[in-house]
């Protein structure tokens, strides 16, 4: 995991933009992006916060078409949990923010965009979460950490994440380690039995698709699902579909997936990069057995041979199957190992930031 970051994310930026050395980069946004945030450089510059202001509203931030995925659930839950006067807020191009004393954003680029859309919020509390590394021409590492940098405190999902933040300049202080939560209400418990083996996430590179279509591919005595969606851009997808143990239930609602995770003994995660990854986290709350590669939470959160199991990211197909064998084979109830990370807890931790 630390290689990938040491990498900057190498799939990103091979796929997003060439390969710029730090003062390329720093030019490059100096040029095209920095002029954007005027207005906010200035009101920086002369307006001092007001120590102990009184936080009487907040707002969570995402995208009108974050609504039906994992963004709009996850803000509409940290909003309702919340002891302030707190609420959801969506809208595409992440303008017309309803005023506020403080803001949450659900994905750090959000809080760049409204940044130039809304410079005010510059006085305001901004608390923002970083899913993981994702540079890219327009939001670049130096564009990004000279966003972060106006924020009050950035979430990080994970030890590692904030390793990697300090190491690229953003302030160690503002710098908070929350494992993001899942509702065990929501995601109710579940006998395993079945014999499947399930996958969530939407399509990438960094999914680790190949390893997905190896294990489906050399393990015909076991049936596998895929919950997600544009697995169509996938260039193998054809060659998965047609796999006659292999079923891929594409763009669901996301109020489908407890009833999906319910049908799933054996939950995999093989990404090659991940500041959670949520999915591993649901899952264990409907009492699937994870295996997961190292990275994101998953070693936080999977104790190996205990509540699941463990591979590295660069593991072959012919590595991680013994660990879905064993997988069946685990007693652990491996919800009773999760049941501290709620949205009322992470909603408490995330109002203390703002009190604070």
């Amino acid at each position: 995991m630390l290689l990938l970051y040491r990498n900057e994310n190498k799939e990103t930026n091979k796929i997003d933009m060439p390969k710029k050395s730090d003062f390329q980069e720093q030019l490059y946004f100096l040029v095209f992006h920095k002029w954007k945030y005027i207005v906010v450089i200035l009101r920086s510059k002369f307006y001092k916060k007001p120590i102990n202001k009184i936080i009487n509203k907040v707002v969570y931030i995402a995208r009108e078409k974050d609504k039906d995925w994992i963004f709009g659930a996850k803000v509409r839950r940290l909003s309702r949990y919340s002891s302030l006067n707190a609420e959801a807020y969506y809208h595409n191009k992440l303008r017309h923010l309803p005023d506020a004393d403080g803001y949450y954003y659900i994905y750090q680029n959000y809080f760049c965009r409204c940044l130039r859309s809304t410079p005010s919020i510059v006085s305001k509390k901004n608390v923002v979460m970083f899913t993981h590394p994702n540079w890219s021409k327009k939001y670049s590492k130096t564009h990004v950490v000279w966003c972060l940098n106006k924020a009050d405190y950035v979430i990080c999902l994970n030890s590692e994440v904030k390793a990697y933040l300090t190491r690229i300049g953003v302030k160690p202080n503002i710098l908070v380690v929350m494992h993001i939560a899942t509702s065990p209400s929501f995601f109710y418990r579940h006998e395993r039995g079945t014999g499947h083996i399930g996958f969530c996430s939407s399509f990438h590179p960094r999914k680790n698709p190949d390893l997905i279509l190896d294990l489906v591919k050399n393990m015909p005595h076991r049936t596998f699902c895929l919950i997600g969606r544009n697995w169509e851009n996938y260039d193998r997808f054809e060659e998965l579909s047609v796999l006659p143990n292999f079923t891929y239930y594409n763009n669901v609602p996301y109020e489908s997936y407890p009833d999906l995770y319910n049908k799933i003994d054996v939950f995999v995660s093989p990404s090659l990069l991940e500041g959670g990854p949520v999915p591993v986290l649901e899952a264990m709350m409907s009492n699937c057995v994870p295996v997961a590669s190292k990275t994101g939470f998953g070693p936080d959160i999977i104790t190996h041979g205990e509540n699941g199991f463990l591979f590295d990211v660069d593991a072959s197909y012919q590595e991680v199957v013994p660990f879905i064998e064993k997988a069946f084979l685990l007693k652990t109830d491996v919800r009773e190992t999760v049941l501290q990370y709620t949205w009322e807890n992470c909603s408490k931790k995330i109002d203390d930031l703002f009190l604070n």
